[in-house]
């Protein structure tokens, strides 16, 4: 199921700013290495049985709804980018993908979830906060009652721990990776520019203050918000990844 119509609507980065080039950049960085394992980790963090219906929002090439589809599960993957999704039926065939603007409802032939899957720091791409409440809104509209949410991003808290006080400009370079990032400290906008092999992309993502996300995910109609450092349920530290569940 490939639906389109998705548009470069209510979005901080070009529509497909998450395609090719961004795939091999991230691919280098070896930021895909841990996905099978992650997987197991949130199907057991949300309790998850096999045959559970999950969606993958925001699912790039489908390295995360891939391995779902392998574990057992019904799973949907959805992202903005028509160029992103014919990659993920590409390289990750199986499970079905969606075309589509999160910041809209769903189409009405797309059936409920069990659960919301959101990693990689696939959110905080609204052109204003705004479109990123939108965005949790569709998402809740898209669960069963009492369907899990798992998040998984930094936070500011994050980036302070590693990059320094927000406005705090870094360049910092990895497997012929060069990134140069900077946090506006008055949009909470975290720019980064990538350059490798002669190509340059630029990304934009907002970042949240945890307890800001979390009051965010509630008035979109959630409960039972928790927030944790990693998949396991660790604690957070300071320069861990936040993870966020929650449930409808």
């Amino acid at each position: 199921m490939t639906h389109g119509g998705a548009g470069d609507v209510g979005n901080l980065n070009d529509v497909d700013a998450m395609g090719g080039a961004f795939i091999a950049m991230s691919d280098k960085l070896g930021r895909y290495e841990e996905t099978r394992s992650e997987c197991e980790q949130i199907a057991a963090l949300l309790e998850l049985a096999p045959g559970a219906r999950i969606l993958d929002a925001g699912c790039g090439f489908g390295r995360t709804v891939g391995v779902l589809h392998e574990l057992g599960f019904d799973a949907v993957g959805v992202d903005i980018s028509p160029a992103v999704i014919a990659e993920a039926e590409r390289r990750n065939p199986g499970p079905a993908y969606l075309v589509h603007d999160l910041t809209q409802p769903l189409p009405a032939d797309v059936a409920r979830f069990d659960a919301v899957v959101n990693v990689y720091s696939s959110f905080g791409y609204g052109e204003t906060v705004e479109d990123d409440a939108a965005v949790l809104r569709t998402w809740h509209d898209a669960l069963k009652p009492g369907g899990a949410l798992v998040m998984e991003l930094s936070d500011i808290e994050r980036s302070e721990a590693r990059l320094g006080p927000l406005g705090t400009v870094v360049d910092r370079e990895d497997d012929g990776v060069h990134e140069h990032l900077w946090c506006d400290p008055e949009t909470h906008i975290l720019h980064v520019r990538y350059t490798a092999n002669g190509q340059t992309l630029d990304v934009d993502t907002r970042l949240y203050e945890a307890g800001e996300l979390a009051a965010m995910v509630e008035q979109a109609g959630f409960r039972d918000v928790r927030r944790y450092g990693g998949f396991d349920a660790h604690p957070k530290q300071p320069t861990d990844r936040l993870v966020l569940v929650a449930r409808a």
